[in-house]
């Protein structure tokens, strides 16, 4: 690529597109300064630049074919990550790595009381917003298939400036930064995105609509971004119908237990570095989480397993005991706990829940883990599309929620004195 492509770079947020000689577009990122991040891929020799031997090989491969650069500035980072994300998805770029959400957020919340209300995922119901979930899969597609198909602000981000951000100009935001819609013409809008997410089946209904009429049209990119959104909320749809009661018949049959459990208790430890460790129980009550039988504890054990063995102990000194323990681990933790009842003369049902491993790393959340449920003496290895999985990880998805939440808590308060 010649060298005066990289003259006259904005330092600003946004979206850098990288392009080949024959205008194949090869690669979207999103930067906070977009001067900085472009020209962490070149070494400038004479009129040429060439690849960073500094970048991986992979990297330094996709910038010796790039004959040329757009960039696309954004008021923020926040919507630099929109935008980019949105491109990635309609573009779909040689190189890219598509955006991967490796935190759980399960929420979809809205805070009516805002003039210009805007939809946002969240790891946990935030306190005056209305709220939808918790979801244990797509709820991005969800959240971006509302604003594909209802023009809400896209972000809080874009309330800040005083003009029209980008996605104005892709037709998914009507302005209100720049007074191009009043809150009472805005508010129609928010009433159909709450209809829609209180009634998916309309949703899927104006989803199939939306990829039918582009599909007349030969947009067939757009039509399959579509007929993915609408295949995630199908999803949704499906596991809703499965009551909950024939979930935990099927869980019976499978672990063998005496009878359907009725009260599941799920604990999970977090920590930082063997520091600030704490643990967290949720409830799972006839089909509804009992949000007052929550509990945190803060723990002093110097592992994982020493820091489940306390907090377990002190959970049965406190009565009222389940008929399922589930723990975010494996054979070891369930052994654990078995011989912690066995001691305190109770029987109760143990079950853990150990998470798939890629790369040695455990991965979480996605709705297509195939985690592999433990008890002390039996294992059990379901497809990730299973049913009874998928309401075990969900469980364990709050739990860790829960305590990854009070772990924060308590670091902020520490770090605040």
């Amino acid at each position: 690529m010649q060298a005066q492509n990289l003259s006259n770079l904005p330092t600003t947020s946004g979206v850098y597109l990288y392009f080949d000689a024959k205008d194949q577009l090869l690669y979207v990122g999103k930067a906070k300064n977009l001067q900085k991040r472009i020209l962490s891929y070149f070494k400038v020799q004479g009129a040429q630049a060439i690849p960073n031997s500094k970048n991986s090989v992979r990297i330094q491969r996709m910038v010796s074919q790039i004959a040329y650069l757009q960039v696309q500035t954004t008021s923020s980072e926040e919507e630099a990550l929109l935008l980019e994300n949105c491109l990635i998805k309609t573009k779909q770029p040689k190189y890219n790595i598509l955006l991967k959400d490796s935190k759980t957020y399960p929420y979809i919340c809205i805070d009516l009381n805002k003039p210009y209300p805007t939809l946002e995922r969240t790891r946990e119901p935030l306190a005056g917003h209305k709220c939808f979930g918790p979801f244990s899969l797509a709820s991005l597609e969800l959240l971006e298939s509302m604003q594909s198909l209802i023009p809400l602000v896209q972000s809080k981000s874009c309330l800040k400036g005083n003009k029209p951000c980008i996605f104005h100009q892709m037709g998914r935001c009507l302005a209100p930064c720049s007074g191009q819609i009043s809150p009472k013409d805005y508010a129609p809008l928010v009433k159909e995105a709450l209809y829609l997410l209180e009634h998916k089946d309309k949703l899927c209904a104006r989803l199939k609509e939306r990829m039918r009429i582009l599909a007349t049209q030969e947009r067939f990119e757009e039509a399959a971004i579509f007929r993915d959104y609408l295949q995630a909320v199908q999803t949704l749809l499906k596991r809703a119908e499965q009551p909950t009661e024939q979930i935990t018949l099927a869980l019976q049959e499978l672990l063998g237990l005496d009878k359907p459990p009725k009260r599941i208790e799920v604990f999970d430890v977090s920590h930082h570095a063997q520091s600030f460790c704490v643990g967290g129980m949720v409830v799972y009550s006839r089909g509804k989480w009992l949000k007052s039988a929550y509990r945190c504890y803060s723990l002093k054990g110097n592992d994982e397993y020493a820091q489940m063995h306390e907090m377990l102990e002190r959970r049965v000194k406190q009565g009222g005991l389940p008929d399922l323990w589930l723990l975010d681990g494996g054979r070891a933790q369930a052994l654990l706990a078995t011989q912690i009842l066995e001691k305190a003369g109770l029987n109760i049902a143990v079950v853990a829940l150990a998470k798939e491993k890629a790369n040695k790393r455990a991965k979480r959340g996605g709705g297509d883990v195939a985690d592999t449920i433990y008890s002390v003496s039996q294992t059990w290895r379901l497809k990730a599309q299973d049913v009874r999985l998928q309401f075990l990880q969900n469980l364990r998805d709050e739990a860790h929620r829960f305590a990854l939440a009070y772990h924060r808590l308590k670091k902020r308060k520490a770090f605040l004195g």
